[in-house]
């Protein structure tokens, strides 16, 4: 007999059972686009100069490996949020907790905002698969609204401004400030200000999944959507990473953000987030933020960090060109016009793949990636491009 006899076999993870498929596989031409993670132009997972240079300075320093406060590294929190919110921004308006990752920061969020503002949590369709599990785990009642055009590969500004104007006050709505995982398509500044303007006006409360930063335009630019609504008065949750920017992806390093002016709400705030990470968690990890807090308060590995992620975006910028290029060269006549690749942003792009061609390229080709499609860019490079074009030009007239 065993307690555990009644329970049921969960499915793996629809994207992380994805690189171990991969690996398993003998066939020496296999490409794995599943996880959102950062290869070189030699497919290679990289770490940042800027943080071995600051390991490198954190070990000279031979510091201690005590416990850190509940909400984290304090200087990694001051840093972090004027990276998120800007230089000169009021930071004594805002609280900032140091979180396990960006995820981390979303079920902090999610179980918080569940106690004290609202019940009703509405979710882009599509959106980050982990969204659902994170949010359906703090008792949170999941609805969505659509984000995205399948015909016409753009974003459904219409729909979504109707679909606040339609939510209940006091709901919860989660945005993605850039690089939308898993579409790539953005809102304009334009459509933005729009979407600020609605959601102030039915007083619902914006969570912003912040997991790109630098990845789109660049670090000002891609912030701009959250200093925006800060600057219009809107209370709100910022949950950001520094997994893809940084490299630190399993150092787990993230920040929740509430923005708050009212000083005592806010010290209400902080105990009650501080409550729930000592009863989840404890303690956030030390080295991690540790290496954050040194690249951002040294202006040289600061430099040398901007021009690395610069880079990142450049190349995968190239990439992304290179694969909306090779499929209009491959695929002309096939009625489709692949101009829309270009407009993406971030690591992600949909292309117009559905489960049963995701399955056929992972059958005949050796190709992975999550069934609805989402292709990681950035595992395109110049040895692999070609193959998988021509792979993608066979899916899609199979």
């Amino acid at each position: 007999m065993s307690f555990f006899e009644t329970l049921d076999l969960l499915s793996d993870d629809p994207i992380f059972s994805i690189p171990s498929l991969c690996a398993a596989d003998s066939r020496l031409n296999k490409v794995d686009l599943s996880l959102g993670v950062y290869y070189d132009e030699k497919g290679r997972l990289t770490v940042l100069q800027c943080i071995r240079q600051a390991e490198e300075i954190l070990l000279k320093q031979q510091l201690d490996k005590k416990y850190q406060p509940m909400d984290g590294n304090p200087e990694f929190i001051k840093q972090t949020l004027k990276l998120i919110f800007g230089e000169n921004a009021s930071l004594n308006e805002i609280y900032g907790a140091q979180t396990l990752g960006g995820t981390g920061a979303l079920r902090v969020a999610g179980e918080f905002l569940r106690k004290s503002v609202g019940s009703e949590i509405f979710l882009p369709e599509p959106t980050w698969a982990n969204h659902k599990l994170i949010f359906s785990h703090t008792d949170l009642n999941l609805n969505s609204f659509n984000y995205f055009n399948d015909e016409t590969k753009s974003l459904e500004f219409e729909k979504i401004c109707s679909a606040i104007q339609k939510m209940p006050s006091r709901s919860l709505i989660v945005l993605q400030t850039c690089c939308h995982n898993p579409t790539g398509v953005d809102p304009t500044p334009t459509q933005w200000k729009e979407f600020s303007r609605l959601i102030l006006k039915h007083q619902i409360f914006p969570i912003f999944d912040f997991a790109y930063q630098g990845f789109g335009q660049d670090l000002e630019k891609d912030a701009a959507p959250i200093r925006l609504f800060h600057s219009e008065g809107h209370n709100m949750a910022v949950a950001y990473s520094f997994s893809k920017n940084l490299g630190l992806y399993g150092e787990r390093v993230g920040l929740l953000a509430l923005s708050e002016p009212d000083k005592n709400i806010r010290n209400c705030i902080s105990s009650h987030i501080k409550r729930l990470i000592r009863s989840n968690y404890s303690t956030p990890p030390l080295h991690g933020s540790r290496l954050a807090a040194t690249v951002l308060t040294s202006p040289n590995l600061r430099k040398v960090w901007i021009d690395e992620l610069d880079a990142m975006r450049t190349r995968i910028s190239s990439m992304r060109k290179a694969l909306m290029d090779g499929l209009y060269d491959t695929c002309t006549g096939t009625g489709t016009n692949y101009s829309f690749l270009g407009k993406q942003k971030g690591l992600f792009s949909f292309c117009g793949l559905s489960p049963a061609q995701v399955t056929y390229l992972q059958k005949e080709f050796a190709i992975y990636m999550p069934s609805n499609g989402r292709i990681n860019i950035a595992n395109l490079n110049p040895s692999n491009i070609d193959y998988v074009t021509k792979a993608l030009r066979a899916a899609f007239q199979a």
